[in-house]
């Protein structure tokens, strides 16, 4: 009986796995840090909203977006006077590096999510981030490991035609500068932007528009 009792002990406990098994560890980790960056980040919110006015505060709550929120707050106050140098010392550059990226994005006609890109191309989400690897598609990083997908290099009909081979041309690799290059008025292009020349067909002038950006710091 004593060998049968052991033997049904053994059986269970083979049956349970021990409590450290439940989890992964990298999981573990990446909980801690997120937890741990949390609680950093509402004390930086907290003093950042205690020195501003009610006007910067209204000003960011208008913002369609919690990071966008962020970002006009934080912007709002530098020009201000307001010293954030207690915050971070960088504090107000990234602030303003953070709302031109916003205010680049919206001039981009907002961001597509890989899902939403996916959907409108009648492609896997799998063959979008090709195309994206490939520089077939911008893609600005959106902060949590994924990206966005400005929505003026579409159109109804799909990509613009030609903006794969402008993409290729840039010898400038942050796809932030990309993103201001396609969207600035040029001389050479009687005004208009890549982008709108693209779109009207002038696809040979785009691409050497864009391959000439960057030439000098090469």
């Amino acid at each position: 009986m004593r060998a049968k009792g052991h033997a049904s002990a053994l059986t269970s406990a083979n049956r349970t796995p021990p409590p450290s098994m439940g989890r992964h560890p990298a999981d573990s980790i990446r909980q801690t840090l997120a937890q741990t960056f949390l609680k950093r980040s509402v004390k930086m919110l907290e003093r950042v909203s205690s020195s501003a006015s009610s006007e910067a505060l209204k000003s960011a709550l208008s913002s369609p977006t919690d990071l966008g929120g962020v970002a006009t707050l934080l912007s709002d106050l530098a020009p201000l006077g307001v010293d954030l140098s207690g915050v971070d010392p960088f504090m107000e550059a990234m602030a303003r590096g953070a709302g031109i990226k916003q205010e680049l994005l919206t001039s981009g006609g907002g961001g597509l999510t890989s899902s939403q890109v996916a959907s409108a191309l009648g492609i896997t989400r799998q063959a979008v981030d090709k195309r994206r690897s490939r520089r077939a598609l911008l893609a600005v990083p959106d902060g949590s490991g994924d990206y966005v997908y400005p929505a003026c290099q579409f159109t109804s009909d799909g990509v613009i035609p030609g903006l794969n081979e402008v993409l290729r041309a840039f010898q400038i690799r942050s796809p932030w500068t990309q993103l201001s290059a396609l969207l600035a008025s040029v001389p050479g292009l009687g005004g208009k932007t890549i982008i709108e020349a693209l779109k009207s067909g002038a696809t040979e002038s785009a691409i050497a528009i864009a391959a000439s950006f960057g030439e000098q710091a090469a």
